[in-house]
């Protein structure tokens, strides 16, 4: 009787791994996306024909001349990826970027939404320090330019201040699963992170002493 041959261990292959062993939240960046996500990304033709080519400043110009919407969307049954996530998962494999470049891209007067966008989502997925992601993502509040959002088949506009809620507030953001951020509650008890101060909470609180004012000049 023949012996059956022993089973061989199941190797799991992850392609498209950050080079020079860059790594966040103790990983390979790349793998900060999902594998399903990454996968679609490394098997389209975008990868392939561009994205995979490209340096940092080559990307920078894509996004800003080529990217028109954030998300996945189903084609035939599938899930197909975005140039957004394309160019996302490519800046994760690309060297460091210094953090002042970074802050830049996120928050700087470039005039690209995409772009801020990107690097956003760079911030939340890399970035460790949760007191840093939370003061730089929050400078993000009081701006409202349209994004357009591709979600369960639907397109949208987002304003961008929802976009930065969102990655503070969510769990998942464009089929990812975002790494874990402290609270802003528990960082404030810590001394990390000052109390925000709403700009609507002191439009209304002007408006407040204002009428009151008017008052006051109606009794004198």
């Amino acid at each position: 009787m023949e012996e059956t041959p022993p089973k061989r261990d199941t190797i799991i292959v992850d392609r498209g791994l950050a080079s020079g062993g860059q790594r966040a939240h103790g990983l390979n960046r790349v793998l900060l996306m999902e594998k399903i996500l990454r996968e679609k990304v490394l098997d389209s033709q975008y990868w392939h024909v561009k994205a995979s080519q490209l340096q940092f400043y080559g990307l920078l110009k894509e996004c800003v001349l080529h990217v028109g919407c954030v998300g996945t969307y189903e084609n035939s049954a599938k899930t197909k990826t975005t140039k957004f996530v394309a160019l996302l998962l490519r800046l994760l494999q690309l060297a460091e970027i210094p953090k002042d470049v970074v802050e830049w891209l996120v928050v700087g007067d470039h005039g690209h939404v995409y772009l801020s966008v990107l690097f956003m989502v760079y911030v939340r997925l890399v970035f460790e320090d949760s007191a840093e992601i939370w003061k730089l993502l929050e400078r993000k509040y009081n701006e409202y330019d349209k994004v357009r959002y591709i979600e369960n088949g639907r397109v949208t506009d987002r304003h961008i201040d929802e976009i930065a809620d969102g990655l503070l507030m969510e769990s998942h953001f464009v089929d990812m699963t975002l790494p874990r951020l402290v609270r802003r509650w528990v960082l404030e008890e810590k001394g990390q992170l000052e109390e925000r101060e709403s700009l609507l909470a002191d439009e209304f609180e002007e408006m407040v002493e204002k009428l009151e004012q008017e008052e006051q000049q109606k009794e004198s």
